[in-house]
């Protein structure tokens, strides 16, 4: 039985919902293939993966439902398809928010139990207004269920009660804890330092930019391939050896710091004028200065 959309209890009905979003997701994903990758990337970020299944999490009992398991597995291979990049060893990190290191492609598993939680929050003084006093002493186990999966996903203690109707305080306690697990799971100072790289501030500003060409804000396929491998540490090319002399590994990393590395023309051209400009400047006050 569904009410508005959402079923009221667990089964049948909450499995279909949940299938019928991984059928939406599936056909979403096979059509994002045709666009660019940083067009498909911002859709599938701001409106077909997770915005689409929202709806469900925050008003169906579904955070141990393992068919959101699945929902994660689609969406991890679709955006390994789009961008290119074989994510299979860092869909954690991909996951988690930009803020956090992240693409913000976010998990259902992750994110189901604090958005249940902060429905259930929100709707609280309403319920209790509506129900008689024999129903509104009574506990609701869905919600202590609900805290309890988030607790083991958190590993911390549950928000300040003025704060529960906010989704972001739960989901980032959640966030910053798996981050936390994936610092100390990094395997050499490199990993460590890119994961620190990928959470600083503005680090992650590209994601969150609108693909407009008509403003340069479009990045090509390569670039967002490169930027995501990087940002994650996945695969980035095949080994090689570069033309300074030295061995690249499959990351890719040495052409960031190679002085044989091909740079970008226009960024030169850019900061040469830049510096003209401010030379002819200063030389323009040397003489009214003197003048003066």
């Amino acid at each position: 039985m569904t009410l508005l959309g959402a079923p009221v209890m667990k089964g049948k009905a909450q499995d279909m919902a949940i299938q019928h979003k991984i059928d939406d997701l599936s056909r979403a994903l096979e059509r994002l293939q045709h666009l660019h990758a940083h067009d498909a990337l911002a859709i599938l970020k701001n409106s077909l993966a997770i915005p689409k299944l929202l709806y469900l999490l925050r008003t169906s009992e579904c955070y141990d439902n393992p068919l959101l398991s699945q929902f994660d597995d689609t969406l991890r291979k679709g955006l390994t398809t789009i961008l290119n990049v074989d994510i299979s060893d860092q869909w954690l990190q991909a996951s988690l928010p930009v803020g956090h290191g992240g693409l913000e492609i976010r998990s259902a598993r992750m994110l189901a139990p604090s958005a249940f939680l902060v429905s259930a929050a929100s709707r609280l003084s309403l319920q209790q207004a509506i129900l008689p006093d024999s129903i509104r002493t009574l506990t609701d186990q869905s919600t202590e269920s609900a805290e309890s999966s988030w607790a083991d996903l958190a590993n911390s203690p549950k928000p300040a009660a003025e704060t529960h109707h906010i989704q972001k305080v739960w989901d980032g306690l959640v966030a910053t804890n798996f981050k936390s697990a994936i610092l100390s799971r990094a395997r050499c100072t490199v990993d460590r330092a890119r994961l620190l790289a990928a959470s600083s501030p503005h680090s992650g500003d590209w994601l969150h930019a609108p693909p407009i060409t008509a403003v340069g804000l479009r990045l090509s396929d390569e670039a967002v391939r490169f930027a995501v491998a990087h940002r994650l540490g996945s695969k980035a090319c095949e080994p090689h050896t570069c033309v300074c002399g030295k061995a690249v590994d499959g990351r890719g990393l040495h052409g960031l710091s190679c002085p044989e590395a091909p740079r970008d023309n226009n960024v030169t051209a850019i900061s040469a004028t830049s510096c003209g400009e401010l030379s002819n400047a200063h030389r323009c006050r040397q003489s009214m200065n003197q003048s003066v």
